[in-house]
């Protein structure tokens, strides 16, 4: 407490560039504290002069408080009058003193020529000194005379003048110590200047800007800016010394976050700095600069960085320069280790490294220096797509030579490689003489290449086809019985009561129970049929080319039989039924979406009329229909009345727990209904292209709620859109997504739009053309769900893709050790190798959230962050978000 108190004295007397204005700061700080311990003081006297009876002594202490409290408060009067009137009120304080009280008043009249030298100079010190002497002599032949009431106790003269003499030497001795305290001040001042002059003078000269930087919690000041800064940025040090902000400004927005993350960890840590960035100056120019500073110093203003800017633009323009030079040999460079060759186009020559042979256990022997030797080794299914690559370079259609096959090793084994090259000389007509490249392995690649690709088209719990091997089987199997009018039946089979099951005994007795019973379906049907999973305890049994009803009836009763058996899980034992929903093509459907929806129409129906059964789909279903044609006719009126709304759900950055992206999420307030699900009415909405107006409805919110937090909250900020393939389909509007961008003075990259599987599965030209269209404005593509709909490689390959976000399903069962983190870990990493970023949809536990982020997943969204919300509420959201200490949750 002490210590506070000492710094904030200290800070208010300030720092003392010269004598007057210290001694001013010094005269406030003084009249300060003697208001503060006086009234302390003057309590106690007050109430001893009461008690004695001695009311001018408490008269006296009521004044001498309203005339400093005066003095303090009068700072337009010169500093001289305020000065010397402290002065004398002191002094008439303390002869009064001696005069009702006794020695008391001593200390005051020798506190006052201590003052004089320190408040005004040393010829007011010595006067005052003078003046205590005729005080003390007046006072004491007062005394000895018997004129007045001065309290000292004193029988003679002699005792008397020994007490003055020894006060007034310990005043003389107390104003000498002052006088060579300020002569010794004034020097130290002097040398200070002249410092502090060579160093702004030196300062000025530096190619660069020399800063000190204050920061006291979030407040952040400098409090100096060398003259550089006007040649390196184009501003005035006064405006940086005004503005904290003014140099962050420009800074270029690439680097912003980077640089920010950079300087809170060093400032955190305690560390130093030292890194390069771009800044943007005011006369536009982009330039690089190289940021030094020292660690930060705890000092009574704050913590204090010292450092130094300096321009390295040039050096970064010749690095690239040198970069571009040797650009030919990078790639064999940056490759240590892989297999190098140097081939000679016209001879054929081609020479090997030693690491090359080693790759396939290969000798100078078996492999002689010429091309045609290893093209032989190549697997013939891959010669003419490489021989396709190698021609592109060499006729210059492409920059360069990349292509990936097998080769075939001395052990027999077939190796996956990439290959690449480069022409590094060509002749007079530009025909190419000579190439250079490398061998990489690539065969664990491949490897867990063609996991993710079982993964993604199989089952990782019962090994059974998922989802979207089922709809590539469909898709031939429903494109056959059409042509030759055979009969095809569908079968939806969902396990009554397995969630009693898994609440009661856990998810791990659920999981042998679904590989039971996925076997016993299986055992059930021709090889000709197809058993999937499509998630959760639901099954799909396809049956191609069948003749009769009763055929069917048979599989069912069958199916239905096999599982009411009990199952033995451990040591447990269940049982469970089954429920069957079945829809033939062509009599009940002709596309796959629609036999899928009247078998899951029937299954419903099967599992309502009490489980343990099966139902075909018949016309009554249709009721379900109608249902979702008085939706349809609601929705025409949603727009126009005001019924929808867009919500906003946060996209919370795992590795920082930052907020820079959140995902407009439509609702519909129906007038009669309540609240209608989008699962409900989306369906609807593109059926009938509705969607189309409604999804530009969408946009136009989300845009200008974008610009809103870019302003208020991030510059950064990005807002995902979803976008229906049929959307896609309709067309656009009058005007694109990126041109209303363009309008808006909005950048792309403030926007993502969210696309679905199926839209890349059939994707038309005009499909292709809108999403290459997005990508050059700098706009984001997302592809939403990943996993569960049509996952294709190829797709990620053929399409513009930024973002995968993993489907929730796949999070919401993750937990260490789980099948689905090991899914999610190659997702996640395939994605990353592609150079996409992924986000995690459904995050509702800090284990899932740190699951993933250990994974190295980008993004998180889910309840454990927060739910949707309306725009207003998540802008309080995000400002109360900022104004929280950093975290990850």
């Amino acid at each position: 407490m002490l210590e506070s108190f000492r710094q904030r004295l200290l800070q208010a007397m300030g720092s003392p560039r010269d004598l007057p204005s210290w001694r001013e700061h010094v005269l406030q700080a003084m009249l300060t504290l003697i208001l503060v311990l006086g009234a302390v003081v003057a309590l106690p006297s007050m109430a001893l002069a009461w008690d004695r009876s001695l009311y001018p002594v408490l008269l006296l202490d009521v004044l001498a408080l309203l005339l400093v409290g005066g003095l303090r408060q009068a700072r337009q009067l010169p500093f001289r009058t305020r000065a010397g009137g402290l002065l004398v009120l002191i002094h008439l304080l303390g002869t009064a003193l001696l005069w009702w009280v006794g020695l008391v008043g001593q200390a005051y009249l020798m506190m006052v020529p201590v003052l004089a030298i320190l408040l005004l100079s040393s010829r007011a010190a010595l006067m005052l000194l003078l003046a205590n002497v005729l005080t003390w002599l007046l006072l004491g032949a007062a005394a000895y005379w018997g004129l007045g009431a001065l309290h000292l106790n004193l029988q003679d003269p002699a005792a008397f003048t020994v007490i003055a003499l020894n006060s007034l030497l310990a005043d003389v001795l107390m104003v000498s110590a002052a006088a060579a305290m300020l002569h010794g001040l004034q020097v130290v001042l002097s040398e200070h200047h002249r410092a502090e002059d060579t160093f702004r003078l030196m300062a000025a000269q530096v190619p660069g800007v020399i800063f000190r930087l204050c920061i006291q919690g979030k407040e952040r000041r400098f409090t100096y800016v060398s003259p550089g800064v006007e040649r390196l940025y184009g501003l005035q040090p006064e405006e940086v010394l005004q503005d904290p902000q003014a140099l962050e400004r420009q800074r270029h927005p690439d680097d912003r976050d980077g640089l920010q993350t950079l300087i809170a960890s060093a400032r955190r840590d305690g560390q130093p700095i030292a890194t390069e960035f771009r800044i943007l100056a005011r006369d536009g120019q982009i330039k690089w600069v190289e940021l030094t500073t020292a660690p930060p110093e705890e000092t009574p203003e704050g913590l204090v960085r010292m450092g130094l800017i300096i321009d390295v633009t040039e050096r970064k323009r010749a690095e690239a320069a040198l970069r571009e030079s040797e650009a030919r040999w990078k790639l064999a460079l940056e490759c240590a280790g892989d297999g190098v060759w140097d081939w000679d186009l016209v001879s054929g020559v081609e020479v090997f490294s030693d690491r090359f042979r080693e790759m396939y256990g290969l000798d100078a022997v078996s492999v002689p220096d010429l091309a045609a030797a290893m093209d032989e080794r190549t697997h013939p299914d891959d010669r003419a797509s490489m021989a396709q690559a190698r021609a592109d370079h060499l006729e210059g259609r492409s920059p360069s030579y990349v292509h990936e096959h097998r080769i075939l090793c001395k052990d027999g084994s077939w190796k996956w490689v990439l290959s690449r090259g480069m022409v590094i000389a060509r002749d007079a007509q530009g025909r190419p003489l000579r190439m250079i490249g490398t061998h990489t392995d690539i065969s664990r690649r491949k490897q867990s290449e063609a996991v993710i690709w079982r993964q993604a088209h199989f089952d990782t719990l019962t090994g059974l086809p998922n989802r979207h091997m089922l709809r590539l089987r469909l898709e031939e199997e429903v494109e056959r019985c059409l042509a030759s009018g055979q009969t095809l039946a569908l079968m939806l089979i969902d396990l009554d009561r397995f969630k009693e099951v898994n609440d009661t005994l856990g998810h791990g007795h659920g999981d042998l129970l679904l590989v039971e019973a996925a076997q016993r379906i299986t055992r059930c049907v021709r090889q000709t049929d197809t058993v999937a999973r499509m998630g959760g305890d639901e099954f799909t049994v396809l049956l191609p080319q069948v003749s009769t009803q009763e055929q069917i009836d048979d599989l069912a009763h069958r199916i239905i039989g096999r599982l009411r058996e009990p199952f033995a899980l451990g040591a447990e034992r269940v049982h469970v039924t089954a429920s069957i929903g079945i829809a033939l093509a062509p009599a009940d459907a002709q596309t796959i979406d629609d036999l899928l929806k009247h078998a899951d129409q029937a299954l419903y129906v099967a599992k309502d009329g009490g489980r343990n059964g099966f139902r075909y789909f018949t016309p009554a279903l249709q009721e379900v229909a109608q249902t979702r044609m008085r939706l349809a006719n609601d929705l025409h009126d949603a727009l126009p009345g005001h019924q929808l709304e867009v919500h906003y759900q946060p996209i919370v950055h795992l590795a920082s727990g930052t907020v820079r992206k959140a995902e407009a999420l439509l609702r519909w307030h129906h007038p009669s209904r309540g609240m209608v699900s989008p699962a409900q009415f989306i369906p609807i909405a593109e059926s009938t292209g509705l969607i189309r107006d409604i999804g530009e409805w969408v946009f136009q919110q989300a845009m200008a709620q974008v610009a809103h937090w870019r302003a208020v909250h991030d510059p950064g900020f990005n807002v995902s859109i979803n976008k229906s393939p049929v959307q896609f389909r309709l067309g656009e509007q009058a005007h694109a997504w990126p041109e209303q961008l363009h309008q808006r003075g909005l950048p792309g990259d403030c926007m993502t739009v969210e696309i679905t599987e199926g839209l890349l599965l059939d994707a038309s030209a005009e499909v292709s053309r809108q999403l290459t269209q997005m990508r050059q404005a700098g706009m984001h593509v997302a592809m939403d769900d990943f996993g569960t709909g049509y996952s294709s490689l190829s797709y990620l390959h053929r399409h513009p893709i930024d973002i995968l976000k993993i489907d929730q399903a796949f999070v919401r069962d993750l937990g260490p050790g789980s099948p689905t983190l090991a899914l999610c870990k190659a997702i996640i990493r395939m994605a990353h190798e592609l150079g996409m970023q992924v986000v995690a949809e459904g995050v509702e536990t800090p284990t899932q959230r740190d699951l993933l982020a250990e994974a190295g997943c980008d993004y998180g969204q889910g309840y454990l962050f927060a739910r949707p919300m309306p725009a207003e509420v998540l802008d309080g959201w995000l400002r109360e978000r900022q104004s929280l200490p950093a975290s990850n949750d």
